[in-house]
């Protein structure tokens, strides 16, 4: 009987020490870029606060009128960044790095900032930057499908 415990202690003993190693090949952490096959950026739109957007079909793009996009949607959706009024013109947004992780795709964006010899004064822009990738049915974090409510100025004298 004392054999039996002794054993039994061994095997309790021997899984709680074990270490779990997660396996390379876990859908959470295989990150695949997808390429940014085409981008544009601005500084002056009629957004009038700051916007993320997928577009993936020419509907939700046809309601965010900034520039022309050269876009095929059966293959392609297009990523709108925009910061709505700045300031100055010397703020900006780019979109650097857009990438599969999992059941999601990940855009990091990079905000431009003047540096130490910026201009004086006020010069009030709203800055915005897209970017065509390859089509995705997956979610976009931080990005909304649907234009937001008062994203775009009324009045079109808008610069």
């Amino acid at each position: 009987m004392l054999v039996i415990g002794m054993v039994g202690i061994l095997l309790v003993a021997g899984t709680a020490c074990t270490t779990h190693r997660p396996t390379a090949t876990r859908e959470a952490d295989v990150a695949e870029d997808l390429p940014i096959l085409w981008q544009k950026s601005g500084l002056y739109s009629r957004l009038n606060r700051r916007v993320r957007l997928v577009a993936r079909d020419a509907r939700t793009l046809a309601q965010i009128p900034i520039a022309e996009i050269p876009v095929d949607f059966r293959t392609q959706m297009v990523l709108i960044a925009g910061l709505g009024p700045t300031p100055n013109s010397e703020l900006g947004i780019a979109i650097v790095r857009v990438w599969q992780e999992g059941t999601r795709i990940r855009v990091q964006e990079r905000s431009l900032h003047p540096g130490v010899d910026r201009a004086t004064g006020l010069e009030p822009a709203s800055p915005w930057t897209i970017a065509i990738v390859p089509r995705s049915e997956l979610n976009v974090d931080g990005y909304d499908t649907r234009v937001p409510r008062g994203a775009l100025a009324d009045h079109p004298g808008s610069r």
